[in-house]
């Protein structure tokens, strides 16, 4: 793999020879607009359409077999090149320089920007009082249902509008109310914010391997997005959330989100725990046949993993979401798993400060006191720990009968 050297808006970009325009650009920290683009998922165009989706009980059946074309947002000048490229899937060459906002690009996109507008709620993106909307009252006395959505403030969608603009033809939107999809777990579903960008289907499809989620062609030639059968468990859905994490606009939202609490909603595991372990890092960990990493994880803040997997009351599991769909991980047997298993690499991990000069005595050689003295070994302190017994462990050695 090579580096190849251009110009970006003037500016000297070094990217690897296998990079797009857009990743060099993002790589360089140069905003190009776009929608259906994602780092992570491969490019929308040639994805074909399902035979039908659902949204809900409504059935939708694909109007035309043409391919996927992409939001056309991405745009960009290339020197020598009569028309405009999209950066999604034109690859980098040494030499080249490329410019990603010019008049003629800006009308470019505005035409592209246009219809998407038009099966959107757009109010909010064009309100006066955006910056400091509290979502409560409209001072625009915009009606209840083209009001901002819960997404309002972290929207790509608005993101896009504010570096592109509003084209001054923009239709209004009518309201088309769709019913919010909330009766499975974990997420809810508002079809009536989706602007068909797909990245839900190709996570679903490309990257998980799922294929839960499909697209159409309607009968009016707009893509619509929907599940493969009425509902997403019919359909094979998993319920990993990873839809929500790609969705540009408020179509796919986690449920009962509310302000200040993302944290120990998306993860109650690692709130709950007591030792505030990362949790969904070391599940994620030992899925991916990485004990190793998973034990080096768990030590990150819990010095004793063994006894943690068979003794812990595990209050994680109680709040665990994926009760929600079936029953919770087993997080405390995982912890013994990756205690078993994972060997002595996650000694190469520990890192000590430098010494402190300081002494420090703990009294009782129990689990407390072993943990207490691995923490504060690690912040450079000489560490003594005084124990009346012969051998250390304290109420798991000699308060624990031998047969439990």
């Amino acid at each position: 793999m090579g580096t190849v050297n251009l110009i970006i808006d003037g500016q000297p970009v070094a990217a690897r020879d296998t990079s797009t325009i857009l990743d060099a650009a993002r790589a360089a920290g140069i905003y190009i607009p776009t929608l259906c683009n994602h780092p992570d998922l491969p490019p929308a165009g040639g994805k074909k359409p399902a035979p039908v989706v659902f949204n809900g009980q409504t059935k939708i059946k694909n109007a035309k077999p043409d391919d996927l074309t992409g939001c056309g947002l991405c745009v960009v000048e290339v020197a020598g090149e009569e028309a405009p490229k999209p950066a999604c899937v034109t690859p980098v060459a040494d030499g080249m320089a490329a410019s990603t906002d010019t008049p003629a690009l800006k009308q470019i996109r505005q035409d592209k920007l246009a219809p998407i507008l038009a099966r959107h709620p757009h109010a909010c993106l064009a309100c006066a009082q955006a910056m400091g909307c509290s979502r409560s009252q409209c001072s625009s006395n915009v009606a209840e249902e083209e009001r901002c959505c819960p997404k309002f403030g972290h929207c790509e969608l608005q993101d896009v509008v504010n570096f592109v603009g509003i084209p001054a033809d923009t239709p209004r939107w009518i309201p088309k109310r769709e019913p919010v999809l909330d009766s499975e777990p974990l997420f809810q579903r508002d079809y009536t914010l989706c602007i068909g960008c797909t990245r839900c289907v190709r996570v679903c499809d490309d990257l998980r391997g799922i294929g839960a989620l499909g697209w159409v062609w309607d009968a009016e030639g707009q893509v619509q997005v929907g599940s493969l059968a009425p509902s997403l468990a019919e359909s094979g859905c998993r319920f990993c959330t990873a839809c929500v994490e790609v969705c540009p606009t408020g179509a796919i939202m986690d449920k009962n989100l509310g302000s200040g609490d993302k944290a120990s909603r998306l993860a109650p595991c690692k709130s709950a725990c007591p030792a505030g372990i990362d949790v969904p890092e070391y599940v994620r960990l030992i899925a991916d046949g990485k004990p190793e990493a998973a034990l080096a994880t768990v030590r990150e803040t819990m010095p004793l993993p063994g006894v943690l997997g068979r003794v812990c009351v595990h209050p994680c599991e109680e709040t665990c979401r994926r009760g929600e769909v079936n029953e919770p991980v087993s997080i405390c047997l995982l912890k013994r798993f990756a205690a078993d298993n994972g060997g002595e690499v996650w000694k190469q991990a520990i890192t000590k400060a430098a010494d402190s000069g300081r002494k420090v005595a703990i009294v009782g050689a129990g689990p407390a006191g072993l943990t207490a003295a691995f923490f504060l070994a690690k912040k450079g302190h000489a560490v003594t720990i005084l124990e009346a017994e012969d051998q250390p462990g304290g109420m798991l050695r000699h308060g624990i009968p031998v047969f439990r």
